[in-house]
């Protein structure tokens, strides 16, 4: 029995009554705060609820001598715990620096059934379609953003003409505004040239919201497992290198990146997906997919640096509703749009530093399955004041399984412990 033809045309809890019937799921998995299921149907199409995903606060951070303590929303084992980990090491040598720059997210229009003679004819329009918007961008640019320039291309693989309008989004990631000024051009951009717009949206590439991380340590300080801290900065700086021209490392090089500027970006009510595709194509730049960050030895120095676009908002969207991302900028100090991508890189740039620290020397296993253990010790039912009793076994046989976590349970319960 499938859902209903017309399913997402039913009121909310109607849909969960179908899912229900339909499957034999419990539409309690989706959620059973009332206020977070209405909040769902207003967020998204044929809605039924929403997802708990974890929000951790990865502590520490110091960056452009502002001390931050970041929420991150993830699934993942042993995110937050490496980032903590990296932020206290680098607060200790004066902290992270971040930059990034004028908001600015691109918009394009493609026409069709224009000759290529008539890119300078479009071109001298700009004025013209910039008043065409102004009233849609009217509050944009009293806050400073709004309309900055506009570049007209042939593209001779398509014969299509590209139109570019640069905006300024100020502290809004920008997607919904630079569409809806772009879907407004069509009009008059169809009358004036008597070709067809294609197309009208914005671009996802981000490539002028460039945002830079570094960080600078005496190779000293990394020092671990047994092995001096200039030997751990060589082998870290030689883990960059691969991934900077090994494409099948460098994609989990930058996933390891990621793991920290995905789940700020989703703490925040940010678009991870958007996030994600710009700094995938950037590092995909010149032809090679490469590694995001660079560390590099100066002296006595370990060096570290990233630069990827980073377009994230603290206004609009999800940001602006959802309790949970208003919670999380507030917890940050409600940065602006700037502030926030900055934090953002600071955090992807320590995530990869605890990542290489623990892959050149004791290997990251270790300490991922020691956090998967408790995940373990909870699916086999141990409770609050059993599981580190489970957790513990599980640690002195190295069997990370659902099935050892149960015998484990059921050795501590029949001794009468772990309660």
């Amino acid at each position: 029995m499938g859902l209903p033809r017309r399913f997402r045309r039913l009121q909310i809890d109607e849909r969960r009554a179908a899912v229900e019937q339909a499957s034999g799921v419990d539409s309690a998995a989706f959620g059973s705060e009332p206020r977070l299921i209405d909040l769902s149907d207003v967020m998204v199409e044929a809605a039924v609820g929403y997802t708990a995903i974890p929000i951790g606060i990865a502590t520490g951070f110091v960056i452009n001598g502002t001390p931050y303590d970041v929420p991150l929303a993830t699934e993942e084992p042993s995110v937050i715990a490496a980032a903590s980990f990296a932020a206290g090491i680098v607060a200790r040598s004066a902290g992270f620096r971040a930059t990034a720059p004028e908001p600015i997210t691109t918009g394009q229009i493609y026409l069709e059934g224009c000759d290529p003679s008539q890119v300078p004819t479009i071109t001298g329009l700009e004025e013209e379609l910039r008043h065409h918007v102004a009233p849609l961008l009217e509050r944009m640019a009293r806050r400073g953003g709004g309309w900055r320039s506009m570049e007209v291309t042939h593209q001779s693989e398509t014969d299509l003409i590209r139109i570019q309008v640069r905006i300024d989004v100020r502290d809004a990631m920008g997607a919904n505004a630079v569409n809806s000024v772009m879907e407004s051009l069509r009009a008059p951009l169809e009358s004036s040239t008597r070709g067809r717009v294609v197309m009208a949206i914005l671009s996802n590439e981000a490539a002028e919201r460039l945002t830079t991380a570094t960080l600078s340590l005496p190779a000293e300080r990394l020092a671990r497992a047994g092995i001096a801290g200039a030997e751990v900065a060589r082998r870290l700086v030689l883990a960059s290198e691969i991934a900077r021209t090994d494409p099948a490392r460098a994609v989990t090089h930058n996933k390891g990146i990621m793991n920290g500027i995905s789940a700020l970006a989703l703490a925040t009510g940010n678009d991870t997906r958007a996030v994600e595709a710009a700094a995938h194509t950037y590092a995909s730049r010149d032809g090679v997919y490469r590694g995001l960050s660079r560390f590099t030895l100066e002296g006595d120095r370990l060096e570290g640096h990233l630069e990827m676009p980073i377009a994230v908002g603290t206004v609009g969207g999800a940001a602006g509703i959802h309790p949970a991302s208003s919670a999380a900028l507030s917890l940050l100090g409600k940065p602006s749009g700037r502030e926030l991508a900055a934090i953002a890189c600071a955090v992807g740039l320590g995530q990869n530093l605890a990542a290489l620290l623990a892959l050149v020397t004791e290997g990251i296993q270790s300490g991922h399955m020691r956090l998967h253990a408790h995940r373990l010790a909870w699916a086999a039912g141990a409770d609050s004041s059993e599981r580190a009793d489970v957790v513990g076994v599980l640690e002195e046989r190295g069997n990370y399984s659902r099935e050892a976590a149960r015998d484990a349970l059921t050795e501590i319960r029949s001794r009468g412990t772990g309660r």
